[in-house]
């Protein structure tokens, strides 16, 4: 069998498409395959039709998947009919799409590597192209995946924000908490910019389900969910208030432990993640001193219990019984004196309604979380991002669960 033959076959060519000529290059380790359209008619691209050929364009080039450890291209002149309805066109090809440079099996095989490295520079150097390439075959692929997305019942929705870089900038991520994928991000936390997401939600899903959204407490959040979304319950994140619980007994530890230093007392001198870990993850040495410091009358201790506490409002299983019991929780803390902590419970309170909706639906963050982990990932093993579109690609890539394989593969 010649070369010819042996590529016609390797490349699955069908006629009137034939390989001509096989050149093999050794020192810049490429195999480039010609191939040519053997005939004077051709089909119309729009509709279908057999029509006669116009002319026939400049040679183009693909990148195909490697043959013999050699870098393999394709290259040929792609015909042009002259349909009578839809005049001069380009005809279609098997092997690759329109305007790309690569063949769907080498994008495929780009896009299943890319998945597996999370590194588009690792996978350039794989695939022995340049890292402009793999992000160009990476946007195209979320392209393709968001045009095939179909339409599907959001029923539960989580709103979170992700800095994107140093200082103050954000943006801001909405997931399905049903499915765990990301749906979609837009740059910056304004209202504005979360106006233009869940505008777009309601455009490319069907929100009519839509139960209630999971956030925190920032406001344009809830601002824009009860403008674009007035039927859905807004639930606020509960992780996100052990954080803000947390900091308060934090900020109560650091105050109170430069007072006991200042008194030659060391007894919260760094103390700061036995009061941030879980008990079960302490070391026994660990244990055997928080336990002295839990039943220690500090306000550190006190501010703790008070956190702690807390916990068993997401507990209830009835709403009046959630009323009750943060009622109780709020008085306790209101007559423990405790600044940082009554000014949380400030805060929750004003708040009530969204933590009661908890109760109801008992969903929270957590999947977003988990895919802010995710994304942090992404953007570590990238080096950041300088422009947003390309951490768009990269967090849509990867966390969007997204049909981007080429459907002629």
């Amino acid at each position: 069998m010649n070369d010819t033959m042996l590529y016609t076959q390797i490349l699955g060519l069908e006629k009137p498409w034939i390989v001509t000529d096989v050149h093999l290059d050794v020192i810049k380790e490429e195999i480039v395959v010609k191939i040519e359209y053997a005939s004077s008619s051709g089909l119309c691209p729009t509709c279908g039709k057999e029509c006669t050929i116009h002319d026939r364009r400049m040679p183009r080039t693909w990148r195909h998947l490697d043959t013999c450890q050699m870098k393999t291209y394709l290259t040929g002149n792609l015909p042009r009919i002259n349909c009578s309805e839809h005049g001069v066109q380009t005809i279609s090809v098997a092997w690759a799409e329109s305007h790309s440079s690569f063949t769907m099996l080498f994008e495929a095989f780009a896009i299943r590597l890319l998945q597996a490295t999370v590194n588009q520079s690792k996978t350039a150097s794989i695939l022995r192209v340049n890292p402009h390439q793999v992000s160009y075959i990476m946007s195209k692929a979320v392209k393709r995946g968001l045009e095939r997305r179909k339409k599907f019942d959001l029923e539960y929705l989580g709103i979170d924000e992700k800095s994107m870089h140093k200082g103050h900038t954000y943006m801001t991520v909405a997931s399905d908490l049903t499915s765990g994928s990301v749906i979609d991000v837009v740059e910056n936390r304004t209202g504005e910019a979360v106006n233009e997401l869940l505008t777009m939600l309601k455009t490319t899903h069907n929100c009519a389900p839509l139960k209630a959204v999971s956030m925190d407490m920032w406001k344009a959040f809830m601002n824009e969910v009860n403008a674009v979304f007035p039927y859905a319950d807004i639930v606020h994140d509960r992780f996100h208030i052990a954080k803000y619980l947390n900091d308060a007994v934090d900020k109560t530890r650091i105050s109170e432990n430069r007072e006991l230093v200042a008194n030659s007392n060391d007894s919260l001198k760094r103390s700061k993640f036995l009061f941030l870990k879980n008990e079960e993850n302490l070391t026994e040495k660990q244990a055997i001193r928080f336990q002295v410091i839990k039943e220690s009358n500090l306000k550190t201790s006190r501010a703790w219990l008070i956190k702690e506490n807390f916990k068993s409002f997401f507990k209830c299983t009835f709403v009046n019984e959630a009323k009750s019991y943060f009622s109780q929780w709020y008085i306790d803390v209101k007559e423990s004196g405790l600044a940082n902590m009554v000014k949380v419970a400030d805060m929750l309170k004003s708040h009530a309604a969204g933590l009661l909706n908890y109760i109801k639906h008992k969903i929270s963050n957590a999947l977003a979380e988990n895919l802010n982990g995710q994304i942090q990932k992404i953007k570590t093993i990238g080096r950041g991002f300088y422009a947003f579109k390309n951490y768009r690609n990269a967090i849509l890539f990867h966390l969007g669960k997204l049909d981007m394989i080429p459907h002629k593969v």
